[in-house]
Order: C-alpha cells, then sequence, then structure tokens
C-alpha cells in the first residue's frame, strides 16, 4: 500500500480516537455508530439500531484478530494500519463486513423503501465529514441508474469507495 493511502488510514485512526489516547478500543469503534444514529435521532434500542451495533461489534472483533499484536483488546496506529491494509481486511468473507454494510444502509433508509433517497444520503453528510453540495455531487455520481435513489447496489461501491480512497 501506498504511503499516501497510509496516511489516509493513519488520519482514519487518529478521527477513531475520540479520547486521544493514542488507541482504538471498542468504546472509539463504536462511537461513529453512535453518533450517526444520534443524529438520525434512531434510538439505540431500535432494531435497526441494535443491528447496527452488533454488525460493528462483530467487525470489532474481525479488527483485532487481524492487528491487535499484543492482544491488549485495543490497536494502537501501527496494528490499525496493518489491519486496515491486511488482504483479509478486503476479504468479502471478513466478519462484519457485509453485515456492517447491510444494516448501515438499512439506517440510513429511514422509509423502508429498499433505497435511500438523496435527503436520506443528505441526513448523514455531517456524520460523513461531507459538505453538504459535495454529499449532492457524490450521490450524484453513485445514483449510477440516475433514479434519485441509491440501490445497496450502488450504496455498497459507496463503501467500497470511501475505504480504499
Amino acid at each position: 500500500m501506498t504511503t499516501t493511502s497510509n496516511n489516509a488510514i493513519e488520519d482514519e485512526f487518529r478521527r477513531m480516537d475520540a479520547d486521544g489516547d493514542g488507541l482504538v478500543d471498542l468504546t472509539d469503534f463504536l462511537r461513529a455508530p453512535r453518533k450517526l444514529l444520534a443524529a438520525l435521532d434512531i434510538p439505540e434500542d431500535a432494531p435497526k439500531a441494535q443491528a447496527l451495533m452488533r454488525a460493528n461489534e462483530t467487525q470489532w472483533a474481525s479488527f483485532l484478530s487481524l492487528g491487535d499484536a499484543d492482544d491488549d483488546g485495543a490497536l494502537t496506529a501501527d496494528e490499525y494500519v496493518t489491519t486496515r491494509t491486511s488482504p483479509a481486511f478486503r476479504s468479502p468473507s471478513r466478519p462484519g463486513k457485509g453485515e456492517v454494510c447491510q444494516t448501515l444502509f438499512d439506517v440510513l433508509d429511514g422509509d423502508d423503501s429498499g433505497t435511500i433517497s438523496q435527503d436520506e444520503f443528505l441526513r448523514a453528510a455531517d456524520f460523513l465529514c461531507m459538505p453538504r453540495t459535495e454529499a449532492s455531487s457524490y450521490f450524484a455520481s453513485l445514483d449510477t441508474d440516475n433514479d434519485g435513489q441509491l440501490s445497496a447496489k450502488e450504496f455498497l461501491k459507496a463503501v467500497k469507495r470511501f475505504y480504499t480512497s
């Protein structure tokens, strides 16, 4: 992996290290989905929220199995980069990977239509640290069939692009 990619992963690590202690632990890892649920006004005891949290907990366990060299239940920046650059991280069979994408899609699909509208996508723009105008353009680029909705397939492309850019 390139230095530029590693720098992006290190930036991701710093964003995830909520308490600034140089480690990402389960609390740090679950901060992002909790923040998203709060931004979308979805209570954590709602079925969609519980599914998202379980999927993220599964993914966290997978992260630890890939990179927690000292078995302390947390990842240093080096361990995080090792995890994210591991071929096993990109494996379609990595535990939690598909579940996180599907449960995130379900959470963003606020009206349960089976698609994510531009309005639903823009509600999450702040969570994605994306200005609204940029998020609108990004949505348009993801909406490959130009129907004003993101299908699960189109959304999966967005997630893949996010983690590989």
